[in-house]
């Protein structure tokens, strides 16, 4: 969401129009899922991709049309059987889309253009269900939205129909997540490829170290923030519940002050660079302080298992490790096992054809 509402930012304050692309249902196999989001601006730029760069081309020929109208529209791409077909694309997806376009114009839309920047603003900071209209009998409805109070938990993503202004509207719910935040504590040259790997996941990064000559902007150029603080002393990031924290400090007694205050967060990761024998005499010192709950978020060794040596490999194992984590899915298992499971009943499926 971040590099889209930047884009969305840099068009307002240079009055360049552009268009908003959502994915609001899919059904089969399909690239993105629902609540993708992409930017076409006026200028040509494309920020984010709602497919594997195959609809694109189509969509940009749509954006102007939904610009000269100042309207919006719903596209439809089936990628099914003989229906892709028709796109001449050969994707093979097995898949559908339907995509809403909604018109961006800082000038003859200003009012709609600061109030999507406004929802899309609060959003990088807190979790929000937005929804949209999709379908109304008023033209003037569709693309209005609205704010879901956060509390309501029963509320679904996707396609429904609700009443709204004395009409049933066909509204798209979504929720939008904050990008994570990495603070990493320690600013040696080990951290710099972590940074550098969390920037490309467009993370927001503070880097808290007390040295003046390691912790500064020559070092870190795309650190969103940083922090010179003394050393034994603790200074609180604002670390929440987005929050991904890692300790490569190589001081024990510092990781063990940092440890003793970051378990009393809401960090959903905490990462501690290290053997686990150092992490268990960290445990130790710390005593019986903390509850399970509070101890299941630590990892140590910090990463995923794929035999990294070099800063760079260290860095992409714990980007890895972090992006399951801040997904809530998938096992840190190689799909390639997955992969076999299903490749073996394919094959002999096809033995027992070939046998027929």
């Amino acid at each position: 969401m971040l590099p889209i509402y930047r884009e969305m930012n840099r068009c307002a304050e240079n009055g360049i129009r552009g268009v908003l692309g959502t994915i609001i249902r899919t059904e089969g196999s399909t690239y993105q899922k629902e609540g993708t989001k992409c930017f076409w601006a006026e200028d040509g730029k494309l920020t984010g991709l709602l497919s594997g760069g195959c609809v694109e081309g189509d969509l940009a020929e749509h954006a102007r049309e939904v610009l000269d109208h100042s309207s919006c529209k719903t596209l439809a791409y089936d990628f099914r059987d003989k229906g892709d077909d028709l796109w001449g694309l050969g994707l093979g997806c097995n898949g559908s889309i339907d995509i809403l376009l909604e018109p961006f114009d800082p000038v003859k839309l200003r009012e709609n253009t600061e109030r999507t920047l406004e929802l899309y603003e609060s959003a990088l900071n807190h979790e929000t269900i937005l929804r949209t209209i999709i379908e109304a009998e008023t033209p003037s409805l569709k693309g209005k939205k609205w704010v879901v109070a956060p509390n309501m938990d029963h509320v679904k993503s996707g396609l429904d129909t609700v009443a709204y202004e004395n009409e049933k509207v066909l509204v798209f719910t979504e929720k939008i997540t904050p990008s994570p935040r990495l603070t990493l504590f320690g600013a040696g040259p080990d951290a710099v490829p972590l940074v550098n790997g969390a920037k490309q996941l467009n993370w927001h990064i503070t880097i808290i170290d007390h040295r003046p000559s390691f912790v500064n902007t020559q070092n870190f150029p795309q650190a969103d923030q940083l922090l010179c603080v003394p050393k034994g002393k603790w200074q609180d990031p604002e670390i929440g519940n987005h929050s991904f924290v890692v300790t490569m400090t190589h001081h024990f007694d510092q990781d063990l002050l940092l440890l003793e205050h970051i378990l009393e967060t809401d960090a959903a990761y905490i990462g501690v660079l290290g053997p686990n024998k150092r992490t268990y005499e960290l445990m130790d010192r710390l005593g019986k302080k903390f509850h399970e709950d509070r101890l299941s978020r630590l990892y140590s060794p910090i990463g995923l298992d794929i035999g990294a040596k070099t800063p760079e490999e260290i860095a992409l194992s714990i980007l890895a490790e972090m992006v399951m984590v801040h997904r809530g899915k998938g096992s840190g298992q190689s799909l390639q096992v997955m992969k076999k499971t299903s490749f073996t009943k394919y094959l002999q499926t096809k033995v027992g054809e070939l046998a027929f």
